[in-house]
């Protein structure tokens, strides 16, 4: 799912520099936008920076972390490097379902103050996707609205068109799964009652002429609105539908399994069974979660009469939500909440550095931790550690420390009694010893004194 809405994000992002890439983006073309770039024969930093986005939708992994960590070196300013670092992460977390990784990512970017409303858009897009994924709608449907505030401020009117797109991306796909004959699909039943459509569509409909008064609608998305419209068809029953729904969606990895479900609901098993077939040949990695495709499995045997295939798929397929729940979702939290989860800093660096950085979490409340302590603890040079952490985050390992300070402190204040004269004390546990730098650093990171967070 997430794909679409990647590969329009970086047509709108890299549209005037390299319109041609960006029209094949929005064709769905990218292989094509990755010779467009090529015949540039550039390497500044936002031909690798698309070239890494058209690497990542083509499932070359390798190739787009490589493209992102080049276009992450030219960045001129430790702001732009954090930044580009956070949203480049966040989509490779996402491709792999790493959730609590990718929201922590994006929610960086949206409560950075070096961010632009469109990064910030981008990022807000990008949780959007992360609840959804995880069956938390509320959020989501939060996030969607913030993305359309943050979109009304601006000219081009494609943002809001991609907000409501993925508000009715969503709102579709729960309405199939909230389908009579799927109830048993448990992980998304809490989720369904968000999952009203039809608002959605008038809404989209109307940001597609707006869109088109200005300049023609992205192609990508109006092939998304015509799959979306095709699969509640077959949700109904539509049989005659498949066909279309195939040619529309080809190029897709992950539908196969949306068509499945569709087909399900519609009372289709042999449809559905064709479908993941099809799916197992165009796309055998495999991926972190695959809820929804266990549950197909497990319910195509059942209505098949294999009761034992059943209740084994049935069983693997609870087994893997429980553990989806356990390790992704109890780290959550809104975008307007509390720090983000802090293990994207750990996803975005190498994994020898990331030693380091598990050290400094570890003793951060040492008032005497120091650049040289953590560089030896993992048999580096302080330069070494300094420019890593540099290349990789935009940040020194000292920034780093003092982020992790902060936001212990901001942490128990705000879980605090509102009393001002604990402020240092909460500080100095974690490991902060100076009020004026408290107080300055506080507020630079938090847009806020620490007395406000305390009185909250």
């Amino acid at each position: 799912m997430f794909h679409f809405y990647l590969a329009l994000l970086s047509a709108q992002t890299h549209d005037r520099a390299m319109p041609s890439y960006a029209r094949a983006m929005e064709e769905g073309d990218f292989q094509a936008a990755c010779r467009h770039v090529q015949r540039l024969g550039g390497a500044d930093a936002h031909a690798l920076q698309a070239l890494g986005d058209a690497a990542l939708l083509l499932g070359h992994e390798e190739d787009a972390e490589d493209y992102f960590r080049r276009a992450q070196k030219l960045q001129g300013s430790n702001d732009a490097l954090r930044l580009l670092s956070c949203r480049n992460a966040g989509w490779q977390a996402l491709n792999l379902h790493r959730y609590s990784a990718a929201l922590g990512c994006f929610a960086r970017i949206v409560k950075d103050g070096a961010a632009t409303v469109p990064a910030k858009i981008e990022a807000v897009l990008g949780a959007a996707l992360v609840y959804h994924q995880l069956g938390q709608q509320a959020a989501c449907d939060d996030a969607l609205r913030q993305a359309r505030v943050l979109g009304a401020a601006l000219e081009d009117v494609r943002w809001l068109l991609l907000a409501d797109l993925l508000a009715l991306d969503c709102a579709v796909r729960l309405g199939v799964r909230s389908a009579a004959a799927l109830r048993d699909h448990v992980f998304w039943q809490s989720a369904t009652v968000h999952g009203d459509h039809r608002a959605q569509w008038d809404r989209l409909t109307g940001a597609m002429a707006a869109c088109d008064a200005h300049r023609p609608a992205p192609e990508l998305a109006a092939r998304r609105l015509a799959c979306l419209a095709l699969l509640l068809c077959l949700a109904n029953g539509e049989r005659d539908v498949m066909t279309m729904l195939v040619r529309h969606s080809s190029g897709d990895a992950d539908m196969h399994v949306e068509i499945a479900l569709a087909a399900l609901a519609g009372g289709h098993v042999d449809l559905a069974e064709q479908s993941l077939r099809r799916g197992r040949c165009a796309d055998p990695r495999d991926r972190r979660w695959s809820m929804d495709l266990r549950y197909c499995q497990a319910r195509i045997a059942m209505l098949k009469g294999d009761s034992a295939a059943a209740l084994r798929l049935y069983a693997a397929y609870t087994a893997e939500a429980l553990q989806c729940l356990r390790s992704e979702i109890q780290v959550l939290a809104p975008l307007d909440g509390m720090a983000p989860p802090s293990d994207d800093i750990s996803a975005r660096l190498p994994a020898r550095y990331r030693r380091a950085y598990r050290y400094i979490a570890d003793h951060y409340r040492n008032h005497d931790l120091s650049t040289g302590e953590i560089a030896a603890h993992i048999g580096v040079t302080k330069r070494a550690l300094q420019q890593a952490f540099r290349e990789h985050l935009g940040m020194s390992p000292t920034a780093v420390l003092r982020r992790m300070r902060l936001d212990a402190v901001r942490a128990e204040l705000l879980a605090g009694d509102g009393s001002t004269d604990g402020i240092l004390e909460t500080a100095n546990r974690s490991g902060l010893k100076s009020r004026s730098s408290l107080i300055r650093a506080y507020r630079k990171q938090f847009n806020e004194a620490p007395s406000a967070s305390a009185d909250r």
